[in-house]
This record gives C-alpha cells, sequence and structure tokens, in this order.
C-alpha cells in the first residue's frame, strides 16, 4: 500500500479535475437519466467518473474502484478507491450550487484517506488516518457540543425527514442540504452538531467519514453498531443502502438512545 500522506496531494488534484468538469456542465445539462425515483444521473456524472477513474487506474493500477455510475472494477486488492463523481446531483440539475466530489480509499474495509471537493466555493475537505483533518490545508475539529440542543444543526437526507419528526424536534434545527457527504463534513468543521441518514450508499460516505473521524467526530450505524470496516462480502460494495449516525462524539450515545426510544414508540403503537 502506497503511503497515504504522499498520495493525498494527488487525489485532491483528481478531485479538483473532476470539479472543474461539473463546473463546465453546470447549468448546461440537456439530458437526465432516471436511475429510481428521486435518482437521478446526468452527462456531468458520468464525465467526472470516467476522469477520477482514469486518473486513478493510471496511478494506482494495483487498487481496486467502486464509482457510483460504473459500478466495482475487476481488481481484487485490499485496498479500494469508492468515488461519488457528483454528491447532489438533484441539486446540480435543478442548478442549486451545493454538490461536490468525493473520493475515499479503503484498506480491508476502513476508510483510511478521504478527499471532498466542493467547486462551488472552492472547499477541500482532506483527510489521512491518522494525519488530522484539513480545509484548504487548515485543520478542523468538531464542535464541543454536550449535549442535544435546540439550536444546534443537524443535517438528514430529505427522505428520513418525516419519519424523524420527533427526533428532529429533540436535537435542534434540521437542514437537509442534499449531499451526504457535505452534511457529515459539516460535522467535522463544527458547523452541525450531527448528521442522520437511511438511504445514503458507500459511495456517499466513505470519503468524509474518515474526514470525521479525524476531526473528531464519531460516526456508527444508527444503532451506535460500529459501521466499519466492512467484510469483503459486504452488500455496501453492490450499492446497498449504508444507514449512518455521524455526530461530534460527545453527543453520540444521547442520539443512538433517543433514536432507539423512537424505534420503541413505533414498535408500541403498531
Amino acid at each position: 500500500m502506497h503511503e497515504l500522506a504522499e498520495i493525498l496531494k494527488p487525489v485532491e488534484g483528481i478531485a479538483r479535475e473532476a470539479g472543474e468538469i461539473l463546473m463546465d456542465y453546470y447549468g448546461e445539462i440537456r439530458h437526465i437519466d432516471y436511475k429510481g425515483i428521486g435518482d437521478i444521473v446526468t452527462e456531468a456524472d458520468k464525465a467526472s467518473e470516467k476522469l477520477i477513474t482514469e486518473r486513478l487506474e493510471s496511478r494506482f493500477p494495483d487498487y481496486a474502484i467502486l464509482g457510483e455510475e460504473f459500478g466495482m472494477s475487476s481488481v481484487q486488492s485490499d485496498n479500494c478507491w469508492v468515488t461519488d463523481p457528483l454528491d447532489g446531483t438533484a441539486n446540480y440539475a435543478a442548478r442549486c450550487p451545493i454538490f461536490a466530489v468525493a473520493i475515499g480509499l479503503l484498506h480491508n474495509g476502513t476508510p483510511v484517506l478521504g478527499v471532498l471537493f466542493d467547486p462551488n466555493t472552492d472547499r477541500m475537505f482532506s483527510a489521512v488516518k491518522g494525519g488530522g483533518a484539513t480545509l484548504n490545508e487548515v485543520s478542523i475539529h468538531v464542535n464541543d457540543r454536550e449535549k442535544l440542543d435546540p439550536i444546534g444543526l443537524f443535517g438528514f437526507g430529505s427522505p428520513v425527514l418525516e419519519i424523524l419528526h420527533p427526533f428532529i424536534q429533540k436535537c435542534g434545527k434540521g437542514r437537509s442540504l442534499g449531499s451526504a457527504a457535505l452534511h457529515i463534513c459539516s460535522v467535522a468543521t463544527g458547523y452541525f452538531d450531527g448528521s442522520f441518514d437511511l438511504y445514503t450508499k458507500l459511495w456517499d460516505i466513505a470519503a468524509a467519514a474518515v474526514i470525521l473521524e479525524e476531526a473528531g467526530g464519531s460516526m456508527t450505524q444508527p444503532s451506535g453498531a460500529p459501521l466499519f470496516p466492512l467484510s469483503s462480502d459486504s452488500s455496501a460494495y453492490q450499492g446497498h443502502d449504508v444507514p449512518f449516525l455521524a455526530t461530534n462524539g460527545r453527543i453520540h450515545e444521547e442520539c443512538v438512545n433517543t433514536l432507539k426510544e423512537e424505534k420503541n414508540n413505533k414498535r408500541n403503537l403498531r
């Protein structure tokens, strides 16, 4: 395996190139394909992923690559790049400037490197395991909120907003940016106290997971069970949902317990 600190800058460069492609297409999208209800893909997604894949294959031919649009490569390896060429496609297609490029590296199922580039604001979030997290080369850290607070911000995927109505009332002010990766990075920078989603995919969270961890936060399954490492036969590699709870760490146990109470209350009502 390559030294993580040595490959971080090249990967940032790839993410920046992909971001430039997105901005070239931005506002000029002429065709949208529907993969499912509320799940779309544009020519920009495909062009961005094509560039990312070509660049990574050239530099790391012995690493596997999993991309949102083109799936898993045929390479067998303990190291797997997980890429989202455009996290926030619905925003992008609607000309809403909230989207990003995400490139993460998993080693034996654990995120060890993450890069997230927001081409709208020129923000580059980066981290390698054990090396801290940065935003444009400045160290970032989660906030120090000790408990769920009505004034705290908490990110949610839009499909869970109605399901979790009571939880949202307890956790603070809900926000749905339309990008799970940007939600998690908002926790890493201390803007959000936490983020929760049930319907994300591995490519939505792989890069941001290590950024959050290195910023001092916690990320698990909503039940509190570990999210990583993934087993080699995990369904996440086939595009199945990967629910997560990401927080500043200090409120994590309270969030887990609150979600469990919510789940039990719904079960009792049935």
